[in-house]
């Protein structure tokens, strides 16, 4: 449902921002994310943007139409690969705080029922509890997403599909955020593809906002909270309390 996936976003940014224990949950990853984006981040993209060069520079001949060449190859290879650090860096962090998403998922759903929600200790609980479960699940589901991923690039090579690549981004986004409710309701692989094609106007509009921002410095670090959060309510929105 449209509606839903356009009315969710204010909700998905309160829950994490007017509750101090969402808040935290959110915060830690973060904070993680900053630092690895800051220091390895930084370090990737200038060794690989440094070697790429070199290749093509060992790979094209010297002119004008050769540094003409040389220049839009280039452009190309910084943009790719800015693309493609980034969102290597928010599988990293999606791995890292998977936990605490996986636990922030839980909250939000109480909550939004009006149910007691989990203390600070039995939130400790939760996530040891549940800590290697959920560490494997997402590993998993990242290789899904690589792969996947992956197809959707080469088929970014041919002009006619492209908009068919861009479509299977947005999805494999929002796939990976809505899993921790499908995980917790535990759905079929039939039911997850059935969820998907109900609602893949209000999926892929809502994966292609968090795409962008996984293409923006610094911001990427703020999606795996606020799509956890977001996709959550938004499930539940068309499950449980659709009209």
């Amino acid at each position: 449902m449209i509606k839903n996936a356009l009315t969710t976003f204010k909700p998905s940014v309160q829950m994490i921002t007017k509750d101090k224990v969402n808040f935290l949950l959110a915060s830690f990853p973060m904070m993680v994310g900053a630092a690895l984006y800051y220091f390895a981040g930084r370090w990737a993209y200038s060794e690989f943007t440094t070697e790429g060069k070199r290749l093509i520079e060992s790979h094209i001949s010297e002119g004008v139409m050769g540094s003409i060449v040389y220049w839009i190859i280039s452009i190309i290879l910084t943009i790719v690969l800015y693309f493609l650090i980034n969102y290597t860096f928010v599988l990293i962090v999606s791995l890292i705080s998977s936990p605490f998403n996986d636990l922030l998922s839980a909250r939000i759903e109480k909550k939004l029922k009006g149910e007691n929600n989990f203390t600070m200790s039995e939130s400790l609980s939760f996530i040891s509890g549940k800590l290697i479960s959920v560490l494997l699940n997402e590993s998993k589901k990242i290789v899904v997403i690589v792969v996947l991923s992956g197809l959707a690039f080469l088929l970014s090579f041919f002009p006619i599909l492209a908009p068919v690549s861009i479509f299977l981004n947005t999805l494999i986004l929002a796939a990976g955020f809505v899993d921790y409710t499908w995980s917790r309701k535990n759905l079929t692989s039939s039911a997850c593809f059935k969820d998907l094609r109900g609602n893949f106007l209000g999926y892929s509009l809502s994966g292609g906002f968090f795409l962008a921002l996984v293409a923006i410095p610094f911001v990427a670090i703020i999606v795996p909270p606020l799509a956890t959060s977001y996709y959550t309510i938004y499930w539940i929105k068309n499950h449980e309390y659709s009209a």
